[in-house]
């Protein structure tokens, strides 16, 4: 879901000045917890051994799915094991789950080639081999269906276009300098006017179902995507997920090399012949899937949440999206409870479902546990998921444990060692957490910025004026190779950086506990009406 604009609501909420509440409360670093956390999590953790749990024997997670069920209940029972209160999963309504178990493409003409290309998520299989010539058909819009009518019953059809050469980067994996991230802590001042963050989005998603509900009423016997990446790196998302909505015509994702070379071929005015085989199969027994919850518990039943989504796409095994933010949640409240201190605060992990399709699981437990938003019933949010109408919808209403929530923490882009916090425009929480930070400057995190960052289930709680935060984190190769691709393996993730991230991690859920006060707010978001 890291395609997911910044809700307009969030960006126009102002940044509330350093003083008053940070003066009046104690927000000073315990540097004995300190050293205590960083003992335990960097000589005895166990970081590792949850993320190959998760990936080498779970597997990819894809909501809904029997893995994914797999994964919430191994999640909840370590949990316990490892001493945490009132582990559970709360459900949610998402659709059937879906699972692939091969994906066979072989071009039959004008020569006999193995083609690599995996099944779209939420398509069925093809009950069979099905033989059929290519047709290169690319529909951006929905104007482009008109030129194609008549002309696809009984075709294999190629739905994008074939993008331009260019010249490959060599640059796969960095980390950030300090000089790098300096560069970019300066505010982004925001201009304009506010634009409905729901339009692109539900629009997005509703030319996927236009267009496959289009080919299937042309009698096309299956789709051909082109992997938006290249160097044979597969992406082959669909979210088609909602009951009623699934799609009805196979389709598979193609590395774009494969790709190109039937475009190719088609342009020489070759018959180019397909044979394709796909098994795959809907699970409608359960249509709910489920969130990961547990806690420390505190003397008080205020909350501070640490988060990441536990659900991943289904070609990887879904490591560093987001098998390694889960993992350091998990070992930071580890970290935590093995000290045997009780914290001010209940001291509280989410690991949620559904964040790939929308932050489906984010978005549940925020209606569910904080607030009451209706759900719109605009027509532009016609293919929107259930959960995502309900953003920015008023009059937004209070649940009491509102007022009991301290801050949410989030970890999810990919396995980079942490190097700031984004505070999100909230003026006196960046003030404290640069006090946080000080005893991790020899681990490399310094920064903090008050721009915002999206793409991340710390905005359901940002969107409805409570504080939520991700963490800036190096790079390495997640966008480079690893996001949502076949290669999202064990093998890229680092042992040193996930340590750093659930030592700091652990350090400011304590800090954020023992607070004299809960965290500083931003003002509460108001209405907006978009043209």
């Amino acid at each position: 879901m890291k395609k997911m604009i910044k809700l307009a609501t969030a960006a126009m909420l102002m940044a509330l000045p350093a003083g008053g509440q940070v003066a009046a409360q104690n927000t000073s670093v315990d540097w004995d917890i300190v050293t205590k956390i960083r003992d335990e999590g960097f000589n005895r953790s166990k970081v590792m051994e949850t993320v190959q749990y998760l990936t080498d024997v779970i597997g990819p997670r894809l909501s809904g799915s029997p893995q994914m069920q797999q994964a919430s209940e191994w999640t909840r029972d370590t949990l316990a094991a490892w001493g945490m209160d009132n582990a559970r999963l709360e459900g949610f309504e998402f659709g059937p789950g879906w699972s692939s178990e091969h994906t066979v493409v072989k071009m039959t003409s004008p020569r006999t080639s193995q083609l690599y290309a995996r099944a779209m998520s939420w398509h069925p299989g093809t009950d069979g081999v099905v033989n059929g010539d290519v047709v290169y058909a690319p529909m951006s819009s929905k104007a482009d269906f008109e030129k194609y009518k008549g002309t696809l019953k009984g075709k294999i059809v190629m739905v994008d276009k074939v993008r331009p050469q260019r010249e490959p980067s060599n640059q796969v994996f960095t980390r950030r300098s300090d000089e790098e991230i300096a560069n970019r802590l300066d505010f982004s001042i925001p201009t304009g006017e506010a634009e409905d963050p729901m339009k692109w989005w539900s629009n997005y998603l509703g030319f996927f179902h236009e267009r496959e509900q289009f080919l299937r009423s042309e009698g096309a016997l299956v789709m051909v995507r082109n992997s938006p990446r290249n160097a044979m790196l597969l992406d082959a998302n669909a979210y088609q997920h909602a009951t009623g909505m699934n799609a009805e015509i196979p389709a598979v994702g193609m590395a774009a090399e494969h790709y190109n070379r039937l475009k190719r071929l088609i342009d020489l005015d070759k018959t180019v012949s397909l044979s394709v085989e796909v098994k795959a199969q809907f699970h409608t027994e359960d249509t709910k899937t489920y969130n990961t919850l547990a806690d420390i518990d505190g003397e008080t039943d205020e909350v501070v949440l640490v988060g990441a989504h536990l659900d991943s796409w289904h070609l990887g095994d879904g490591a560093v999206d987001n098998a390694a933010g889960s993992a350091v949640a998990m070992e930071a409240m580890r970290i935590i409870k093995t000290l045997g201190v009780k914290p001010k605060r209940t001291i509280r992990i989410g690991l949620w479902s559904g964040e790939e399709q929308g932050y489906f699981g984010s978005q549940a437990y925020v209606l569910d546990h904080l607030v009451s938003r209706p759900q719109s019933d605009n027509e532009r949010y016609k293919y929107a998921g259930t959960y995502e109408k309900h953003y920015n919808m008023f009059p937004m209403e209070k649940k009491p444990s509102y007022n009991k929530f301290s801050a949410y923490y989030n970890l999810d882009n990919g396995s980079g060692k942490i190097r700031g916090i984004y505070a999100e425009q909230n003026s006196a929480a960046g003030h404290i957490f640069k006090s946080w930070l000080e005893p991790f400057h020899d681990l490399g995190a310094k920064h903090v910025t008050l721009n915002d960052t999206g793409g991340t289930d710390h905005e359901p709680f940002d969107d409805i004026g409570l504080p939520g935060f991700q963490f800036m984190q190096d790079s390495l190769d997640y966008s480079t190779r690893l996001h949502h691709t076949q290669v999202d393996t064990y093998d890229h993730v680092y042992e040193k950086d996930l340590k750093q991230a659930a030592v700091i991690m652990a350090s400011f859920l304590w800090h954020t506990a023992q607070m004299d006060t809960l965290m500083p707010r931003e003002p509460e978001p108001k209405k907006v009406t978009y043209q």
